[in-house]
């Protein structure tokens, strides 16, 4: 019952619910939409006061419904600047009324007819030679305004038929149904509604004759390219009304062609919001959302306080440059830097936790320096105590080492003195040897005669004794001499 809407209800003409007042007048300017997607619901068929539904499968009201979920806004800050308000490079205006951060009041969600919903955009807002214009109306033709009609069999020979399948994001394509309420998808079979659905010839409508020849085979093949289960083209050029829209069509077109002469005079300007209104479009109040957000097919809007649908790329975390009118652009830009709300609280978190981490640390290593200061002045002190300290002992023990030192000294002058005496005593003792040996010799060189063999050993000998006995007596002389 939730998820279909099945045995519920609701006024389609009670209020809509915004945030602000539906009744007060708001200049055409100051009012834009959005489309949220498609849904389903099985409570309203487009039978009930719908003036333009298709088959209904026979016409026995148990087809469930397609609706395109859509909403209005209005500019607060409005100033009075018409269309430049929100085109050309310096619009002080911005349309971002699909932003959760937008100053835009919501005035009311409304459902339209699928089919309706597209159709009217594609009859007011383009040129025939267009190319959006042309992948709209075969997008149309494709899809047909019939809910939820037999096409054929699966491999099994089970019936299927087929319906638009609302997609996630605002999506949507041909999908086939086991069922004849267009409620289960039949995911067994390889089919796709291609296999069943006829492209169709070029049709731009009564005014279309033209004799430009290279011009019908461009659109020919754009209209060709368009007609698949998929919807891929359709939903790219449609993908815009996702986003923030102006409610005026300027300049204004009907089925191709400018109303007027340039569809630019105030006169001639459509109020495309009111458009809607008028063309089977009821209001949607929070059971009617819910309805769509349980399906999993609308895009985020904020509706009593309560959020619904998914956000979409370009609706909270990037710039959503949309096609503008008559070639100008209209940029909304959003200041989040999450792309869904939870991230958007994550990177909160996060930007808080770090500003914590940062003054955490600034703090300890505030104290640290501190302390570090006071140990240093600390030790500084203790060091110069310290050296006071061993200054003043330096200063008692620099006499005693000094005359230490002059004690060795002396003592080392004392033994070098010594020594030297004993040395030239030893070398006078040897000179006196020396000459009483040379003596000798010359006394024994007057009568030489000389010596036989057995001499010449016994004298040798008799030297090399009295040699090491003068060695032992000038050793021990020496040695008391040093005593």
């Amino acid at each position: 019952r939730k998820l279909w809407g099945n045995g519920g209800g609701w006024d389609p003409y009670e209020p809509a619910g915004g945030l602000v007042q539906e009744y007060d007048y708001y200049d055409k300017w100051q009012q834009a939409y959005r489309f949220l997607g498609g849904f389903i619901d099985c409570t309203h068929s487009w039978s009930e006061g719908s003036h333009d539904s298709g088959d209904n499968n026979g016409g026995d009201g148990k087809a469930c419904s397609r609706w395109m979920m859509w909403a209005a806004y209005i500019d607060p800050n409005y100033a009075g600047g018409g269309y430049d308000e929100y085109y050309g490079d310096d619009a002080p205006g911005s349309l971002d009324c699909h932003s959760p951060d937008t100053d835009w009041k919501l005035i009311g969600v409304y459902r339209q007819e699928f089919y309706q919903y597209i159709e009217q955009i594609s009859k007011h807002l383009w040129a025939i030679d267009d190319y959006d214009y042309i992948v709209a109306l075969a997008g149309l033709e494709y899809m047909t305004d019939n809910e939820c009609f037999g096409v054929g069999y699966d491999e099994q020979g089970g019936q299927l038929y087929a319906e638009v399948q609302p997609l996630e994001g605002g999506t949507f394509q041909m999908g086939l149904y086991s069922d004849e309420q267009c409620l289960y998808l039949n995911t067994q079979t390889a089919y796709t509604y291609d296999d069943f659905a006829e492209v169709s010839e070029l049709d731009l409508g009564s005014k279309d004759q033209t004799d430009d020849d290279a011009f019908r085979a461009q659109a020919y093949e754009y209209w060709q390219d368009t007609q698949e289960y998929t919807l891929t083209n359709l939903n790219t050029v449609y993908n815009d009304y996702k986003f923030c829209t102006s409610c005026v069509d300027y300049p204004t077109y009907q089925d191709g062609y400018f109303i007027g002469d340039d569809g630019t005079d105030d006169d001639d300007l459509i109020n495309q919001c009111w458009k809607f209104y008028s063309h089977d479009s009821f209001n949607c109040d929070a059971d009617c959302i819910a309805m769509g957000a349980e399906q999993g097919s609308i895009t985020w809007i904020s509706y009593g306080g309560k959020q619904f649908g998914n956000l979409v790329d370009g609706q909270y975390s990037a710039d959503h440059e949309a096609s503008g009118i008559d070639g100008a652009t209209s940029t909304s830009t959003t200041t989040s830097s999450g792309a869904r709300k939870m991230e958007r609280l994550k990177a909160n978190l996060f930007l808080t936790m770090a500003g914590i981490v940062f003054v955490a640390t600034f703090l300890a290593f505030a104290v640290a320096r501190g302390s570090s200061k006071k140990k240093k002045s600390s030790r500084s002190r203790s060091r110069r105590l310290l050296d006071a300290d061993y200054g003043g002992r330096d200063s008692r023990r620099a006499p005693s080492r000094s005359k230490s030192r002059s004690r060795k000294l002396a003592s080392s002058d004392a033994k070098s003195a010594r020594s030297s005496r004993s040395k030239s005593k030893s070398r006078s003792a040897s000179k006196s040897v020396k000459s009483s040996r040379s003596k000798s010799r010359s006394r024994r060189s007057s009568d030489y005669e000389p010596p036989s063999s057995s001499q010449k050993k016994s004298s040798r000998s008799q030297s090399r004794s009295r040699k090491s006995s003068g060695k032992s007596s000038r050793t021990g002389s020496s040695r008391r001499r040093e005593e």
